[in-house]
């Protein structure tokens, strides 16, 4: 009889085992249906700074205030700067007339050229007729090789012309880069969130001026890999505030990306693996969120609804 009740105990824990098992399996692989998940608004901000050191010398915005993508907020006092640009244009001026004149130079050098050989030819001509001394002939020679390595050596000048000009450009390149670092553009759109620095103060390079609060908002979930297939990119999914279920509106899944910093958890079903969590970020469609809100996503099922 003990033998007859061993047997039902250990044939009923297998099959609770085997239910247990089954249920595991089920619940961490992904069935595909609808699913609610707790999504965050994201706080879009954007610190604006110089890459620099300097003194501010425009009017920084007031914090409230709107700001447009490409917006000069912010400029370093820049002393001397267009001055030295100005030389280094004026220098590279007199090189480029240097090198026209080099040019005019050898085009002077090759027509005496030209008549000297044309007149080297014609004496030649005459002292093999015997009728011109060889002496003529000697010196209109040395005159051509002189007006040759003349004009070789006005050639030669190029080079140094060329280094010389691109020196300066070198120059006024480094000018042009530091006076478009000492100007601050807005790289986004957006409302000045914090001002840090104000007219006239002494800022360090990465020290930020405003701090941008951007006007495209994102809502971030974490999705767990076993209900990931509810969310595909570019798809519309249901969203409502936490507290007002009722004020429902659209999202478009913009991005899903694993979180690294979310331990992996084990499958223990039938092939074993890993699962690990992602982050999906959705853009309101017609909707205004505010940083920190709390929403309700609903994602998979037939269509969102509206």
């Amino acid at each position: 009889m003990k033998k007859a009740l061993w047997v039902v105990l250990a044939v009923g824990i297998a099959l609770a085992g085997a239910w247990g098992y089954g249920e595991l399996v089920r619940r961490e692989n992904d069935s595909g249906e609808p699913v609610r998940l707790l999504a965050i608004a994201e706080e879009q901000s954007l610190a604006l700074s110089f890459s620099r050191k300097g003194r501010l010398t425009t009017r920084i915005p007031d914090e409230g205030e709107a700001v447009t993508a490409g917006e000069e907020v912010a400029r370093l006092e820049e002393p001397g700067l267009s001055e030295d640009a100005t030389d280094l244009e004026r220098q590279i001026s007199q090189v480029q007339a240097r090198d026209r004149t080099r040019l005019e130079d050898i085009g002077k050098l090759r027509a005496q050229f030209a008549s000297v050989a044309a007149d080297e030819r014609r004496i030649g001509r005459l002292v093999t007729e015997g009728v011109s001394p060889t002496a003529n002939l000697e010196a209109l020679q040395h005159q051509r090789e002189a007006l040759a390595a003349e004009i070789r050596g006005r050639e030669a000048e190029k080079g140094q012309l060329d280094a010389e000009e691109q020196s300066l450009r070198v120059r006024l390149e480094k000018i042009r880069v530091f006076e478009k670092e000492g100007i601050l553009h807005s790289l986004a759109a957006g409302t000045v969130l914090t001002r840090h620095r104000r007219q006239g103060e002494w800022v360090e390079p990465g020290q930020p001026v405003i701090t941008l609060q951007i006007d495209k908002q994102y809502l971030r979930a974490e999705v767990p890999e076993e209900r990931l297939s509810s969310f595909i990119v570019g798809q519309l999914v249901t969203v409502w505030p936490q507290a007002r279920p009722n004020a429902r509106f659209q999202a478009r899944i913009a991005s899903i990306k694993p979180r690294s910093e979310y331990a992996t958890r084990k499958n223990w079903g039938i092939q074993s693996r890993d699962l690990q969590t992602f982050s999906v970020r959705l853009q309101p469609l017609d909707a205004s969120v505010v940083a920190g809100q709390t929403f309700v996503v609903e994602a998979g099922g037939a269509h969102p609804k509206a």
